[in-house]
């Protein structure tokens, strides 16, 4: 049976999406929002790059593609669908599709130049850490890597040592083997956002396509807020239906419309934000990378304890105005190894403000004693570290999510009564979504759970509650004198001195 000679010429719709259908290096990674053209660049990519493949003695072509997704069920619903439709439809027939396991597709035609692609697409869902070992023994030329950021970093590193493999040298080699990728914005502590914006590795081509919208802020003082705008700059906008980015705005929530359609790194909420509404991330979060910190008044801290101590530095301003410092976050550590790492830097950082100006309020549940230690944590501040620190007068949810409302909604002043630092990256993560109810996973109206879900932002987002609540005076210093002996804690020389 003759075959049929096929050419495909599409012209990219945007600069950066024309980038990355014509870049060559070993590793190019394109992140864009929702409806940027991204996965069909990357089934043109591959395309035009098997049909670039040197040919062999013969005259044929050979490549060999693995195209990777995390769960099947997104492989064929939207992988293998998007390249059917270009690549295999009723009017293109470029070989033959086995849908079996794994899905295939042989790639067999002929080119102007009288030479013949011979390629294969193989589709693979690789959706655990473990599932490297598919991979071992695998030949390919190169990797598709469909929504990179749900893949786990140790297959991609794997994928990475696989490719170039294919075809033999007998048959020349490959003229040019790697792997492509397209993804949404991932997190800001996720290991591509690492690569991209820190480590950049020699090799790696990261590009970034323009949002659909464009946050713009309006307003002055307490009335500054922001607002969505359609980016004019926007990419594949003549594939798009009219007001394709701006109609999703509505009903949408802040941090989901910055990830999906402004192509900003950031975290969306599947729960409830406890404290939407009452957050204004124009407003609270201070323009100045470092708070100013006046010489006079505490150093105010909020503590939580268990095995991952977090530790919220403030200040309470004359006027009222509470600004938040900084943030210390730990994992799997004691309070003592916490407090030994901490306290150096605070006088190195703040040596106008030694520690007789400092003032701790916590849990109030730091003023048990645990069955391994003689000493509560709230006794260790005080006694082995001299910080004076209280209890504060409860640690219900509730109450707690009270005293930072507070801050953020009184208006009686110009400005915010409540700032934060951009130092402070945690906490103003789970101000935008990440600190949340978590949702019931129940049929009908959504319902959530009446006490924060416990992940990366509860144990700082915690310590900030304590710090709010000490800044309003609610602390309970009759059951701490109690726990001293009727004396209110005080600081020894010794303790003074010690760090």
């Amino acid at each position: 049976m003759a075959q049929q000679k096929y050419r495909f010429d599409i012209i990219a719709q945007g600069e950066v999406l024309e980038e990355y259908m014509l870049g060559r290096e070993p590793v190019t990674m394109l992140m864009g929002p929702l409806g940027s053209g991204k996965t069909y660049g990357s089934c043109m990519r591959v395309f035009n790059q098997m049909c670039e493949q040197a040919p062999n003695a013969t005259g044929i072509r050979k490549s060999r593609w693995i195209a990777v997704r995390n769960t099947y069920p997104d492989l064929k619903g939207t992988t293998i669908k998007d390249w059917q439709e270009l690549y295999h439809n009723a009017d293109v027939q470029l070989g033959k599709f086995n849908m079996d396991f794994p899905p295939t597709h042989s790639l067999n035609f002929d080119l102007p130049d009288g030479t013949t692609v011979q390629s294969e697409l193989v589709f693979m869902a690789l959706d655990r850490p473990d599932s490297v070992k598919k991979l071992r023994g695998i030949q390919t030329t190169g990797f598709w890597l469909n929504e990179v950021k749900e893949l786990a970093k140790p297959i991609v590193d794997m994928c990475d040592g696989r490719h170039g493999r294919y075809p033999s040298a007998m048959d020349g080699g490959p003229s040019w083997h790697g792997m492509i990728g397209d993804y949404n914005a991932p997190d800001d502590d996720h290991w591509l956002y690492e690569l991209a914006e820190k480590i950049k590795p020699e090799g790696w081509h990261f590009l970034r396509q323009p949002g659909g919208v464009i946050e713009h802020v309006r307003g002055e003082g307490k009335n500054r807020y922001s607002e969505w705008v359609p980016n004019p700059d926007a990419e594949n906008l003549n594939n798009l239906p009219d007001g394709y980015y701006i109609r999703q705005v509505e009903s949408k929530a802040d941090d989901w419309i910055r990830v999906n359609l402004a192509n900003q790194y950031g975290t969306v909420a599947d729960g409830l934000p406890i404290y939407r509404g009452q957050w204004n991330d124009v407003l609270h979060v201070s323009k100045f990378n470092q708070l100013p910190l006046p010489k006079h008044g505490k150093l105010l801290m909020g503590f939580d304890f268990g095995r991952t101590p977090a530790c919220i530095l403030g200040q309470l301003t004359p006027n009222g105005q509470l600004r938040v410092i900084r943030e210390f976050i730990s994992e799997n550590m004691g309070i003592r190894t916490f407090l030994d790492e901490l306290i150096p830097i605070l006088k190195k950082d703040y040596p106008n403000m030694p520690k007789a100006c400092w003032e701790a309020y916590c849990d109030p549940s730091g003023l048990g004693k645990s069955d391994t230690d003689e000493n509560s944590p709230i006794e260790i501040l005080n006694t082995e570290y001299g910080i004076l620190a209280y209890g504060t007068t409860s640690n219900k949810p509730e109450n707690r999510w009270e005293s930072v409302r507070y801050f953020l909604n009184n208006a009686e002043r110009d400005d915010a009564n409540f700032v934060l630092s951009p130092q402070c990256s945690v906490l103003r993560k789970g101000f935008n979504g990440g600190y949340q109810l978590r949702r019931i996973q129940v049929a009908g109206d959504a319902r959530y759970t009446s006490i924060a879900d416990k992940n990366k932002f509860s144990h700082p987002h915690d310590a900030l509650q304590y710090l709010c609540q000490g800044a309003q005076g609610e602390v309970n210093y009759a059951a701490t004198d109690e726990f001293y002996g009727g004396q209110p804690p005080t600081q020894t020389a010794d303790s003074l001195a010690g760090y």
